[in-house]
């Protein structure tokens, strides 16, 4: 009688425990660590060969959503110059101007555009008001000048081409020479037509091709002073700036942003844990095993293995949802993932597994 009592005590035991293990719910969360970074970071990079390297990386695709190159003409004299009262401060603002680019060679060729704007400006009064004596002494000295210019660039031209055969001077060298030599000839005829005009009078059509090159040059002046505020780098986002000390690979950094006020935690999980793990999932950040957590969520995984610690594993990446301020670029904090309550025989299978699996 004693022995059927204690089998019934235990077939009682192990059927209300299988009842509890499986109505019964408990919280199944994965643990790990991860690292913040921004989501948005801006980088300004001057390279080996000198120019300039602007780029915009959305670090949630790890992938470059933006970049330009600022580079010059071979012989050109640039200067780049920082903004220091944006240097000196911690963070940044859009818009913000971080830097001047000054090109030599654009502002050579802006002048002469303005100046060849003035001469046409210059023939069009002639030919509205009728010649005057000491406007035709002007347009003689303007035609002197221009034909001696064109005299010494030919000079130069045939010094270069002889040079530029024998591989001295390189390629671009001389087709900037060049270029300049063939302008200087087109000044050439654009003088003599002045001189032309305020000897003889202009004609109708004469004064609508004045005109013609008038917007002509507002064109082109246009487009250089636009090339010429590209120079002006501004940032494209508010931000911090990012100060670490580490050794430059690609080239010396100007300036590294990374917009705060989007952050992003990834970290590694068991490739085995990825299945119970899904978009939108909530996670708990701690600050070195502080007690205070903040909230986030899981927006993707990566759908590649990588190996850490002789063991699979694949990132997950979260955003930050709460208090953006408390976190900096680069720093470790700990990540619980809340995957739901389950059974509790799935929990205990689980924990079988994860057991298994290490």
């Amino acid at each position: 009688m004693r022995i059927l009592f204690r089998v019934v005590l235990v077939l009682f035991v192990v059927i209300a425990l299988s009842a509890i293990a499986y109505y019964i719910e408990i919280p199944y969360n994965i643990n790990t660590k991860g690292i913040i970074m921004p989501v948005r970071e801006w980088n300004l990079l001057r390279l080996s060969d000198g120019t300039i390297l602007n780029s915009e990386k959305n670090n949630l695709t790890n992938k470059i959503s933006y970049y330009s190159v600022l580079e010059f003409q071979r012989g050109d004299h640039a200067e780049f110059m920082v903004n220091e009262k944006v240097f000196n401060r911690k963070t940044i603002d859009k818009g913000d101007t971080i830097g001047y680019i000054r090109s030599f060679e654009e502002e050579r060729r802006l002048l002469g555009l303005l100046t060849g704007l003035e001469e046409q400006r210059g023939l069009l009064r002639i030919s509205l008001s009728g010649e005057k004596e000491e406007e035709i002494n002007a347009a003689r000295a303007r035609l002197g000048l221009a034909e001696q210019e064109y005299d010494t660039q030919k000079k130069l031209v045939a010094r270069m081409e002889a040079l530029h055969k024998t591989g001295i001077i390189a390629d671009e060298a001389w087709e900037v020479a060049r270029n300049d030599y063939l302008v200087t000839r087109q000044n050439i005829n654009i003088a003599q037509a002045a001189l032309d005009m305020v000897s003889s009078g202009a004609k109708p059509e004469e004064r609508e091709l004045i005109r013609t090159n008038i917007n002509s040059f507002l064109r082109q002046i246009e487009q250089t002073e636009n090339r010429m505020d590209a120079f002006n780098i501004l940032a494209p986002f508010s931000g911090i700036i990012i100060r670490e000390q580490r050794p430059e690979t690609n080239g010396n950094t100007i300036i590294r942003v990374a917009d705060m006020d989007n952050l992003m935690v990834t970290f590694p999980v068991d490739i085995f844990q990825l299945i119970y793990i899904e978009d939108g999932n909530p996670i708990n950040i701690r600050i070195n095993s502080g007690r205070r957590s903040y909230s986030g969520r899981v927006i993707d995984a990566d759908n590649s293995v990588q190996f850490i610690d002789q063991r699979q594993k694949v990132f997950v990446t979260a955003l930050i949802d709460d208090n953006p301020g408390m976190f900096i670029p680069n720093m470790l904090v700990q990540a619980e993932i809340l995957c739901g309550s389950i059974s509790g025989w799935a929990y205990l299978r689980r924990m079988f597994k994860t057991v298994f699996e290490n």
